[in-house]
């Protein structure tokens, strides 16, 4: 909903961008931060393919599941520092972007041992494809996977094997949200009879919640949540608020970070910051300019981050970091973290800048407050971000 007139909206953005020329930060009026946490870099394993998606195992020792695009689960032991593949996954098409996904645990993990798996696979061995969840019950041993079940396909199948999304994020209703790219057909994120360009919402069983904003329209798939997006790689719920968090993938530029609105379009490719890779002309117009879509909270838009996994951060090995968002960066190669106050970001700071690493996911351990972050490479490493010894400082 709209609130000012374009006049007065025009006003405002010359304002901003007054400010943000005498600053020199990125983005409009989010400043810097200068302030030297001092942090240590820990190597868990080395040696990943690709790897996407981390989960920490509640209970007994200090596990996770870590999963390799290629198509390998890993139950990967922290303290140990070591890794064993998972058995029994569903038939995954390995393809340019697609592959083995992201990973969720059921909220009642403990006692059912179920989890959830986003994937590429293709239509009846042909090559097209498109974004899979099933669900799968973990052994006591964390050694195979049994009951695999299929839960939605991001229909239509293309033979596009670009922008699967694809990540995964439960509600404390037990109700799953998952994120589907556009597959590189732009103009689908805005065709609500395809699942291309969403966030979708189905219940932990697969069935389709009876409050999800399009229950009984003719030629709208019930499943969607929200549309308008291009490829979100991130998402992440804010502790005290409950909100969904995305990060999203823009054209050249306009990278962007939102919060979720039932029902609402975020634009794509009608209204974004971002440009056309090969002239650098603007897509669509600019977000506040189209009163019937939302506005990113943040977004890139002197060059492309693009950003990858979320975490808001919750734990106490960092104090000053309580309830700060941190988004890994693909191109940018570093760590950004974000100040948050209610759904605005108010500064931010990178970090690991030296290190160049494409930041694919980054989660927060419970067992120990720590920051852990996978790297995008083909032979990559499982990281920790923790205090620094004090006599090391």
């Amino acid at each position: 909903m709209a609130f000012f007139s374009r006049n007065m909206m025009a006003g405002v953005l010359l304002c901003c961008f007054v400010f943000f020329m005498a600053t020199g930060c990125e983005g409009f009026g989010h400043r810097p931060v200068d302030e030297k946490i001092p942090y240590a870099v820990d190597t868990i394993i080395t040696g990943l393919d690709h790897p996407w998606g981390i989960v920490f195992l509640p209970g007994k020792g200090n596990l996770a599941l870590v999963t390799e695009r290629p198509g390998r689960l890993n139950l990967v032991d922290i303290d140990m520092r070591e890794r064993k593949e998972i058995a029994g996954l569903p038939e995954i098409a390995v393809t340019g972007q697609g592959g083995l996904l992201d990973v969720a645990l059921h909220p009642e993990f403990e006692t059912n041992r179920l989890i959830y798996l986003s994937y590429s696979a293709s239509e009846d061995n042909r090559s097209r494809y498109a974004t899979h969840v099933s669900r799968a019950r973990l052994d006591a041993d964390g050694v195979v996977l049994t009951d695999m079940e299929l839960l939605l396909v991001a229909e239509p199948f293309t033979r596009s094997s670009a922008h699967f999304g694809s990540r995964l994020v439960f509600d404390d209703d037990h109700r799953l949200y998952i994120t589907s790219g556009d597959r590189r057909n732009r103009h689908s994120a805005q065709d609500l009879a395809s699942l291309h360009g969403k966030t979708l919402r189905i219940n932990d069983d697969g069935s389709i919640p009876q409050d999800n904003p399009f229950i009984g329209m003719e030629d709208v798939h019930p499943a969607i949540f929200s549309y308008g997006h291009r490829n979100s790689q991130g998402m992440a719920r804010h502790p005290e608020t409950g909100d969904i968090w995305q990060s999203e993938h823009g054209e050249s530029r306009g990278d962007e970070i939102n919060i979720l609105v039932k029902g609402a379009n975020f634009g794509w490719p009608i209204a974004t910051y971002g440009r056309e890779y090969t002239t650098g002309r603007r897509i669509g117009v600019l977000p506040p300019e189209e009163d019937a879509t939302v506005d990113p909270v943040y977004f890139w838009e002197d060059r492309g981050f693009p950003p990858a996994g979320i975490a808001f951060y919750q734990g106490d090995a960092f104090e000053q970091w309580q309830g700060d968002l941190f988004v890994g960066g693909l191109r940018e190669k570093h760590l950004v973290r974000f100040k948050v106050n209610g759904r605005e970001i108010v500064m931010a700071e990178r970090l690991l800048e030296n290190r160049r690493w494409r930041i694919r996911d980054v989660r927060v351990n419970p067992a120990d407050g720590f920051l852990y972050l996978l790297v995008d490479d083909s032979n990559a490493p499982l990281v920790r971000i923790m205090p620094r010894p004090e006599e090391n400082r």
